[in-house]
């Protein structure tokens, strides 16, 4: 990947894609601060993993539907109404967080609202890629946009830490809030790109079918359930691994910049495997096994400064799954059904996400974080080594129905 990529060139992706790292960035705010919260109000692993459930659940619920909306609507407008939601929830945070009224059934509601704006809106966001960059640079541009999220994972729990412990979590929350309006300015500066005829009759159930017959949509739906529920815990209880490790607020975040500081070096590396042939169907799988490798290390590091560079070399791998798993749905799903595959994606993401944490933090309460930790790595490189053993090469094949329109590419 050349150090400014060519996709960056196209004038309205470049404004979108820095409208997202606003966002997201202000996002690992709001996660910083009410992990950080819940951690403090309750002591509990339970509660910590219980937050995950309460922020990833509506997309449980709302992935397909927000998927099948993705299909048959204009996906900026949908795209405007989710974020627009997500501040109005976030201000609420904020507000209540400057009057003193938080509290952890407080955090729970809004988050679930905030969240749910989440759920609605990001297959419409993902599905807005291909309509803004041309074909050819279409692989890189879902890169981009995965490294991305990773500069802001990098830089906003850092700020989120210190803005933290030094200002209180209103500040947090409000410039959460605030973050959203970049992002929806974007949007609407856009304007329209070219979207797919409605589909009036694009059903949940007629996505379902799609996905079940192919071999590569299933494999890869699966391997990202399987890969979310064992790996988010790092990032879902870093609260705890952080409890554990003697860190306050600036640690916590430092942790969790780590590992997108990771994943910006991961995504490079990403992208110059694929171009020399590298296949997804390779890739994905090894990330898988050698992310559990250092899950594992984390689990028995006793040392903050030890557990950061770990992190980091865990980012490096999250993003292989992440951007090479987006990029191989949207590249195999016919035009008609790239929205609904998306909003499987976004289900298998956060489903596994809400599980693997609740039940690690249940287990965690019981046994420690540091041997769940193990036990979900074990775990996890079993299915690593698995799915490398039995790969599948449909990944790597574009689907003959692929009708990914070209884009504007107007490079600017």
């Amino acid at each position: 990947m050349r150090l400014v990529p060519p996709v960056l060139r196209v004038r309205t992706y470049r404004e979108i894609w820095l409208g997202s790292l606003a966002s997201n960035g202000g996002t690992w705010l709001q996660i910083v601060a009410a992990g950080f919260l819940i951690w403090e109000l309750t002591g509990s692993a339970l509660a910590v993993g219980f937050l995950a459930v309460t922020a990833r659940g509506p997309s449980v619920v709302l992935a397909p539907l927000a998927g099948q909306l993705a299909d048959r609507f204009d996906r900026r407008r949908l795209a405007v109404v989710a974020f627009t939601a997500q501040s109005v929830a976030a201000s609420a945070l904020a507000l209540t967080a400057a009057l003193g009224a938080l509290s952890v059934p407080v955090i729970y509601v809004l988050s679930t609202i905030l969240w749910s704006g989440f759920a609605l809106g990001l297959p419409s966001m993902l599905a807005l890629i291909p309509l803004l960059v041309p074909r050819e640079h279409f692989s890189q541009a879902v890169t981009v946009n995965a490294a991305g999220i990773n500069v802001a994972r990098l830089i906003g729990p850092a700020i989120g830490g210190v803005v933290l412990a030094l200002a209180g979590p209103a500040w947090c929350f409000g410039v959460n809030a605030a973050s959203y309006w970049v992002l929806i300015a974007a949007l609407i500066r856009a304007g329209a790109p070219p979207a797919p005829a409605p589909k009036q009759r694009a059903t949940v159930r007629d996505g379902l079918r799609y996905a079940m017959a192919d071999v590569a949509l299933r494999r890869l739906l699966l391997g990202m359930a399987v890969f979310t529920t064992f790996a988010a815990v790092i990032q879902e209880l870093a609260p705890v691994i952080n409890g554990r490790l003697d860190g306050g607020a600036v640690e916590l975040g430092a942790l969790l910049s780590a590992m997108g500081g990771g994943g910006v070096v991961g995504a490079v590396i990403y992208e110059r495997l694929r171009g020399i042939g590298v296949g997804a169907s390779t890739l994905l799988p090894t990330a898988s096994a050698v992310f559990a490798l250092g899950l594992f290390l984390i689990a028995v590091s006793p040392w903050v400064w030890l557990t950061l560079p770990v992190m980091g070399f865990c980012g490096a791998f999250w993003i292989w799954l992440f951007s090479g798993t987006n990029t191989s749905i949207q590249l195999r799903s016919s035009r008609d059904y790239v929205g609904r595959m998306l909003g499987f994606y976004q289900l298998a993401v956060v489903g596994g996400i809400g599980l693997g944490s609740l039940v690690a933090g249940a287990v965690a309460a019981r046994i420690g974080i540091a041997q769940t930790l193990a036990i979900w790595a074990a775990i996890l490189l079993a299915w690593g080594l698995w799915s490398f053993v039995n790969r599948v090469p449909e990944i790597d094949e574009p689907s003959a129905e692929n009708t990914i329109p070209a884009g504007p590419g107007a490079a600017t």
